[in-house]
């Protein structure tokens, strides 16, 4: 008697094959392994001297606790600034960012030549760093609030910019075509089928850049651009480091204070918390909304007892004869409340705006009137001078990326796992909530206050930079990972247990996997950060071309720094050119 059998398949065959973007993945991250052994060497990184330091950052700590609160109305006041400045050039750069991003993205451009012009301006935006933008406006207009406020815009518009036009492209042409239809112009048809798609995912991504310009407004205080890092400067200048921490602890409750409002508020608008990356806006998934909202809207017995007390009168049918075949009624958007949230929430943006002008106590008129000066000293800085510099000028840019590679990778080796324990669907709830708020606590601390401490424990340099850098790295993509996870699908996961995988195999294929190639594009996008970031540790000591620009700056050498500008433009460029191939071709 003949037993039917089949074929048991091998071990190759259940091997994934070598597609061409598994092939590129592995090539790409080959050249990445190559490319960090090249920086180690060559920024002579060593992990002794991380262990060494770290009995430094002790000492220094013991002797400088407990803080002094010097003069805490000054403080406060300044803290009130740096916010009012934040908020100023988040504004700024939004009322600007919005035509730009109409612009660049591909259904609502005039002409492919303006919106290649637009990606230019976001692209300048993006590879000038705020703090460049500073030193040319406090030499422009001198030191104050306004270069500060025009800093953070000017840089903000790269980002806000990318983001809008990639939000603009991804809205669904439906409703467009709809109000097309109807013989509606090109404007009626951006305004009323593409507007109110996006604006909800603009508000987001808006408080999001926010709350990096509140990180951003406190370093541009120590090139003189106003608010509490002008007073944190002086402190670290006088060597009173008591009176800095001090000052420290009042700029980490502010941050920490303006992410939590600005997360509720986000959860408010969409539903989600959305979080602006390269690609567009990564959200996570619905969440509930806050305990607040849900107060406000809950039913009450007075209610009931007026619906049946006077029951609503049912509408009456539109008279199309008398109305021409139109009735404004029946076409004016209800008062929903979603509409009044968010009709709430323009109203207090719109008084903190106007609280900002005051508390800074500057006008938009003073941006206007300040163009000529700013136009003036941009001249002074073309022609580039690039035999000034020499070969540091390549030195300087090579070390800067060198530090932004070993930065970026040490980051996401410590990241990846801790954003699975801060990820709701892979770790226990408590476990999420704690690394949560660790997250929290740990990008609530700039990276220029971070540099200051590790240059405490290492001394001058490049190794300085990278630790300050990598530190500020795991927060950001920590959080990163830990949104990218929650986003995976349920269903897969069910799958993989239902075979009898364990849990390590299910989070291993199912979750970490299918999350890889938004890691590796992003990584780029955070290479890219790192390096102007690594452009800015420079001036307090970091090393890198950064402090060849700080150099250049205080010995009044326009023409070099002007090179100095073009160099850090190219690499951006460059590194922003790569990113976009690997995204078009292997993701």
């Amino acid at each position: 008697m003949a037993v039917a059998s089949w074929p048991v398949p091998g071990r190759a065959r259940v091997h994934p094959p070598w597609t061409k973007q598994r092939t590129g993945f592995t090539v790409l991250l080959l050249v990445w392994l190559g490319v960090f052994i090249f920086s180690w060497r060559y920024i002579q990184m060593t992990f002794l001297t991380l262990f060494t330091g770290v009995g430094n950052i002790v000492h220094f700590l013991a002797q400088n606790f407990p803080p002094q609160f010097v003069n805490f109305a000054q403080t406060v006041n300044e803290a009130v600034i740096t916010l009012g400045i934040a908020v100023l050039g988040t504004a700024f750069a939004f009322v600007l960012s919005v035509p730009v991003g109409l612009m660049a993205a591909r259904n609502t451009t005039l002409h492919p030549a303006v919106r290649w012009v637009a990606r230019a301006i976001i692209v300048a935006c993006r590879s000038i760093p705020d703090l460049v933008f500073a030193i040319i406006f406090v030499e422009a207009i001198g030191i104050g609030v306004l270069p500060g406020v025009l800093a953070l815009a000017c840089h903000s518009v790269g980002m806000l910019g990318k983001l809008y036009a990639e939000s603009i492209e991804q809205v669904a042409p439906g409703p467009t075509e709809a109000v097309k239809s109807t013989g509606a112009t090109r404007w009626q048809q951006v305004t009323t089928g593409v507007v109110p798609q996006v604006l909800p995912s603009f508000a987001s991504i808006a408080l999001y850049r926010l709350d990096i310009n509140l990180r951003s407004s406190v370093i541009l205080g120590y090139v003189g651009a106003g608010g509490i890092g002008f007073l944190l400067n002086e402190y670290m200048g006088e060597l009173q480091f008591r009176a800095a921490m001090g000052i420290v602890i009042v700029m980490f409750v502010l941050i920490v204070s303006m992410e939590m409002v600005a997360a509720v508020i986000r959860r408010s608008l969409i539903g989600m918390e959305a979080i602006p990356v390269s690609g567009g806006t990564a959200s996570p998934g619905p969440t509930s909304n806050p305990w607040w909202l849900r107060w406000a809207s809950r039913p009450r017995p007075a209610d009931r007892l007026v619906a049946r007390i006077l029951p609503p009168k049912p509408a009456a049918a539109p008279d199309l004869v008398k109305s021409g075949g139109f009735n404004r009624e029946t076409v004016r958007p209800p008062w929903t409340h979603l509409r009044i949230q968010r009709f709430s929430f323009l109203a207090g943006a719109i008084v903190a705006v106007a609280a900002a002008f005051v508390v800074t106590k500057t006008t938009p008129w003073q941006a206007f009137l300040a163009l000529p000066a700013i136009w003036r000293t941009i001249v002074l800085y073309f022609p580039p001078n690039f035999q000034s510099g020499g070969s540091a000028l390549s030195v300087g840019a090579l070390q800067s990326l060198a530090v932004a590679v070993i930065a970026t990778s040490a980051g996401y080796f410590f990241a990846v796992p801790i954003g699975l324990l801060a990820a709701r669907n892979v770790s226990r709830p408590w476990v999420a909530r704690t690394t949560r708020l660790f997250l929290v606590v740990l990008r609530a601390v700039p990276e220029l206050i971070l540099a200051i401490v590790f240059i405490v424990a290492v001394g001058l340099g490049l190794v300085a930079g990278t630790m300050a850098l990598t530190v500020g790295t795991i927060g950001f993509v920590a959080k990163l990972v830990a949104d990218g996870l929650e986003e995976v699908p349920q269903m897969p996961r069910e799958a993989v247990l239902s075979v009898g995988a364990t849990k390590v195999q299910e989070t291993a294929t199912s979750v970490i996997l299918p999350t890889t190639p938004m890691l590796i594009g992003n990584g780029l996008y955070v290479l890219d950060v790192n390096f102007r970031s690594s452009t800015i540790l420079g001036i307090v000591g970091g090393g890198g071309i950064g402090f060849l620009l700080q150099q250049s700056v205080s010995v009044l050498a326009y023409r070099t720094t002007g090179a100095i500008i073009i160099v850090t433009f190219a690499v951006v460029l460059m590194i922003e050119v790569i990113a976009n191939w690997v995204r078009k071709h292997l993701i």
